[in-house]
């Protein structure tokens, strides 16, 4: 008995002698110019990606902004305004030739203008805020040299501050915690083309 497993253990050996330099053998890192622009999230579609010296650690930053219309409310000559704000720090895990594996902290703060039913003779608007503190694992693909397609799942801390609007009382702030998943229709793109 003893005998069997020490040929098993023997053969595991050399197998995995045998295989590693082949699996251990990744390649260069993917490399690119440091800047580019593109997004993370498609709140903030507005963005730049900025890697810093050694492409190891990097800065994303993306603006979004949307208008609408109140016209739905008796106010078509008002809009109904909303922005939002995306910051994060990419940190290379592990690279590849064509992929990086990243973890990404970040914030995304948005502000959306609602109706204030309260005062339905005059327009009037309070905002909603939303607050993202998030942690997400993100692979960054590059379908062409300079080109990347991205997505994450993750974790996120949110508050929600509602709009005080209507007659029940102003609830607060809300807090949750959640989980994150870019799908196929949110992925991120970035095209790096500055030095």
């Amino acid at each position: 008995m003893y005998r069997r497993i020490l040929v098993v253990a023997a053969a595991l050996l050399s197998l995995y002698c045998m295989g590693s330099p082949t699996l251990a053998y990744s390649g260069p890192a993917a490399e690119h110019p440091s800047v580019g622009v593109g997004f993370h999230d498609t709140a903030a579609p507005l963005g730049v990606r900025w890697w810093l010296a050694s492409q190891k650690v990097g800065i994303d930053l993306g603006l979004g902004f949307h208008s609408d219309d109140a016209a739905s409310s008796g106010f078509p000559d008002e809009k109904l305004t909303g922005w939002a704000v995306d910051a994060g720090v990419p940190i290379v895990v592990k690279s590849w030739p064509r992929v990086h594996v990243l973890f990404r902290p970040g914030l995304l703060y948005q502000s959306q203008q609602v109706e204030n039913p309260a005062t339905p003779a005059v327009f009037d608007t309070e905002n909603a805020k939303d607050l993202f503190i998030t942690g997400e694992i993100e692979g960054e693909g590059f379908i062409l040299e300079n080109f990347s397609v991205s997505a994450s799942v993750g974790l996120a801390y949110e508050s929600f501050n509602p709009a005080d609007v209507g007659s029940p009382p102003f609830p607060g702030n809300e807090t949750f915690f959640t989980t994150l998943g870019n799908n196929f229709t949110e992925v991120g793109f970035h095209l790096y083309f500055l030095h």
